[in-house]
């Protein structure tokens, strides 16, 4: 009887343990508010192909392992995308960077296939410079508030 409810404490930890699994990459702690994290994402991944109604997950638009745009989609085997959540409810934000990869199916359909992390890391600095550099341009009596 022991061995069964401690099998059963163990597998439910392992299950809630593996479930717990993110993938990309997350910058910790960015110093920026929202709408200035938003643009600084904006200016590494280009103008969203989606976007949250507030701002919180953007979406690139699809690309090939190139890096190029997909000119032809119906033309496409493979297409990759970076989407970007701004996780956290105020200050200081954590941005979680992941890169898509689907692959056509043969019903014709798009599903993913699993993820780039090592193209997430890479996106993940430029975006982190972005922010530095957003950063650096503020005007800080502009941003001041007394309140």
């Amino acid at each position: 009887m022991m061995r069964i409810g401690s099998f059963v404490i163990l597998l439910s930890l392992t299950l809630l343990l593996s479930s717990c699994r993110t993938g990309g990459v997350i910058l910790k702690e960015t110093p920026l508010n929202a709408s200035e994290t938003r643009k600084s994402v904006v200016s590494v991944i280009g103008q969203p192909r989606h976007m949250t109604k507030d701002g919180r997950e953007l979406s690139s638009n699809y690309y090939d392992r190139k890096l190029e745009p997909i000119e032809k989609m119906e033309a496409a085997r493979e297409r990759i995308y970076t989407r970007v959540s701004i996780l956290g409810d105020r200050r200081p934000f954590d941005i979680q960077v992941e890169v898509l990869v689907e692959r056509r199916n043969q019903n014709g359909q798009f599903e993913q296939i699993g993820l780039d992390d090592n193209r997430a890391k890479v996106l993940a600095e430029k975006i982190r410079q972005a922010l530095h550099q957003s950063r650096d341009n503020r005007n800080v009596i502009d941003d001041f508030r007394s309140f």
